[in-house]
């Protein structure tokens, strides 16, 4: 209809129209629905922004600067976390968390012993609990004859380790919390960190079970199994090896494979009928898995043979009802994945027409970013942005972390009572976190708001462009420009709840580990912590999505952040189920880049060190997962920009 009133030609009443123009029934009919819901729209308090108003071009020119005391207020809450980090400077002192401390909190290599001589500077484990003793030089060898102990007026205010040091039981002096060990380590940082783990618990454990008279007493005792640490840090150490061998070609083709394949993978979609033919294969594979998982239910018999195969399956089915009863249980899913399979089906059909225009903006979103190739790099520009901000935030973190008081406090084993040393914070500290935290949700927001507008600005400039073969001024860096001089504010604004809504759900996660270390667990409590998690995530969700299509509006018609959530709202309200297809669409569009960029990657990684590192790694697979991942946020990168161009 805008195609059409475009060419309609208006005359003064009762003058003879030179060229006369003939509207066909359906081009009336649709002129007359356009009226309606122009009508339509007005009585629900937004304006249309189906037909463009006269004499607009694209996003508009002149700007005016759009919620200026959000951003005044994000500026402040900088200054405020400055003033914060400041007064941490002051008062706090890094050396307390960078240091090496030993059981009674002293540094290592800086504070002196009870005979006035400095400390050595190596940091080793000295009891169960992992605390620390000063050492020359850390274990180069496991040996549970060798024992590192603290000092002897410690060793003797230990219960029960009086007849440990007695009668020479360096067993005993190890349950009581006298000594450790010696282990073979790494010296990391001045911090003796141990090799192997597996082979000192198990004696430590083979102890333990001694020192009990009833073995049922002993078994009753839950100890950690620390084979597994073993096998994660012999697996670590080899993939670091593995990765200072093939270091250039891991990141050569995890980001620049996946910068490559992102592109091509634009390029395909582009075709037509090729993502179509993607998409519909996709959804028609939906309702055929749901048939196929319906039938296998209903299919399902329980037979002698199942159960023997599957006994921790049927333990508790004793009698010919219990039997029943899982058939008729299996029966039910079963008519349950059929009705899904034939609801997905009708909905594939309900909504063809409108997946099929979809398609179509997917298509036209990918010649949008191919129009503008480096928006697919502002992400990282985003992120040094988000890096510029994180350093000074971690230093006031940890300045602030730094100001607790060492409290001594002590832990029981068995019936042994170990001491050791702790940082406890006040009020104010804790108060003091919880701003960083704030500030840190509020900034993160804001640099994704920043890009969106950017981006939105830049694709739209493309859309409507009539004459995309000549120049059009779609650079990022000017878009970046006139958002943080122009909007910086709706960023700050919707940013600012979303930020509101982050604190609201950490404060609840931090309520829920309180009450959990407060007593045994009540159901009730769960539940309803549960339930305001479900709420709040839901909550956030729906915010990001409305923030979203605020800030396009914003970069469009440079609306303010209320102004253009009220548009955004109602434009999706009018259009739920356009919507509905172009964000299905776009979901599986989004899928499909990460498979494409992801595999493709890990294959050439696969196929490169087999042919040229083989004799050099010990795993290949490792290393594969690794390229996989790099290439997987790449890809993220790809499929963020690209929803911003089909929203």
């Amino acid at each position: 209809d805008e195609h059409i009133l475009r060419n309609l030609r208006l005359v003064p009443i009762g003058a003879q129209s030179p060229n006369p123009v003939y509207i066909s029934g359906q081009e009336r009919q649709q002129i007359t629905q356009s009226k309606l819901d122009r009508r339509q729209d007005r009585t629900m308090g937004a304006e249309d922004r189906i037909i463009k108003p006269r004499g607009f071009d694209g996003p508009v020119g002149e700007r005016k600067i759009t919620d200026p005391l959000c951003l005044l207020l994000l500026l402040t809450s900088w200054g405020a976390m400055t003033c914060l980090g400041i007064w941490a400077f002051d008062q706090g002192d890094l050396h307390n968390l960078v240091e090496q401390k030993d059981y009674m909190g002293r540094s290592c290599g800086v504070d002196l012993d009870q005979h006035g001589v400095v400390l050595p500077p190596k940091r080793a484990i000295v009891d169960v609990f992992l605390n620390g003793k000063c050492v020359d030089s850390c274990p180069n060898a496991t040996d549970t004859e060798t024992l590192i102990c603290k000092d002897d007026e410690t060793i003797a205010n230990l219960t029960g380790c009086a007849l440990g040091t007695l009668s020479g039981n360096t067993d005993l002096l190890v349950l009581c919390g006298a000594c450790m060990y010696s282990v073979d380590s790494h010296d990391v940082l001045s911090y003796c960190v141990p090799k192997q783990v597996n082979s000192v618990a198990e004696k430590i454990n083979a102890t333990l079970y001694s020192y009990f008279d009833d073995p049922e007493e002993a078994a009753a005792v839950d100890l950690p199994d620390y084979s597994k640490v073993d096998q994660t840090l012999i697996y670590v150490e080899n993939f670091l090896k593995d990765l200072q061998v093939t270091w250039r070609a891991v990141f050569g083709i995890g980001a620049g494979g996946a910068i490559l394949f992102g592109f091509l993978f634009l390029f395909v979609a582009r075709i037509p009928c090729v993502m179509a033919m993607c998409f519909w294969t996709v959804a028609i594979c939906i309702p055929i898995i749901f048939a196929v998982l319906g039938e296998f239910f209903l299919s399902l018999k329980i037979t002698e043979t199942l159960i023997e195969e599957n006994p921790e399956l049927f333990e508790m089915t004793e009698t010919e009802n219990d039997s029943d009863s899982f058939q008729k249980s299996a029966k039910v899913a079963g008519y349950v994945f059929y009705v899904c399979a034939g609801l997905a089906f009708l909905l594939l059909c309900f909504l063809r027409k409108r997946i099929n225009l979809a398609i179509a903006v997917t298509r036209a979103a990918a010649h949008s970013v191919a129009a503008v190739p480096l928006s697919v790099f502002y992400p990282i520009l985003q992120m040094l942005g988000w890096c510029t901000f994180m350093v000074p935030w971690t230093l006031y973190f940890l300045h602030l972390a730094s100001i607790g008081t060492k409290v001594e406090k002590t832990a029981t084993f068995m019936d042994f009572a170990i001491p050791y040393s702790t940082f406890e914070y006040d009020q104010n500290t804790r108060y003091g976190f919880w701003y960083l935290l704030f500030c840190l949700f509020w900034t993160s927001q804001f640099i994704i708001a920043i890009g969106q507008i950017v981006l939105a600005m830049c694709y739209s400039k493309w859309y409507f462009t009539v004459d995309k073969d000549g120049e059009i001024n779609t650079s990022i860096f000017s878009a970046t420009g006139v958002t943080l001089c122009k909007h910086g504010g709706t960023a700050a604004f919707g940013s600012l709840i979303i930020a509101i809504i982050q604190m609201v759900r950490a404060f609840v996660e931090y309520t829920q580990k309180k009450i959990e270390q407060a007593g045994p667990d009540s159901k009730i409590a769960g539940a309803a912590v549960c339930c305001c998690r479900c709420c709040l995530a839901c909550l956030e969700r729906c915010m990001k999505f409305i923030s979203k299509n605020a800030y396009i509006q914003t970069a469009i018609f440079g609306h303010s952040f209320c102004k253009g959530a009220q548009e955004a709202f109602f434009l999706v309200l009018r259009n739920a189920a356009r919507m509905s297809a172009v964000g299905l669409v776009s979901e599986v569009t989004q899928i499909l880049c990460k498979v494409f960029t992801v595999l493709l990657c890990s294959c050439v990684t696969f196929y490169y060190i087999e042919n040229y590192y083989m004799e050099d790694v010990s795993s290949v697979g490792g290393l594969c997962v690794f390229v996989a991942l790099i290439a997987w946020f790449f890809a993220d990168m790809f499929t963020d920009v690209l929803g911003i161009a089909e929203t």
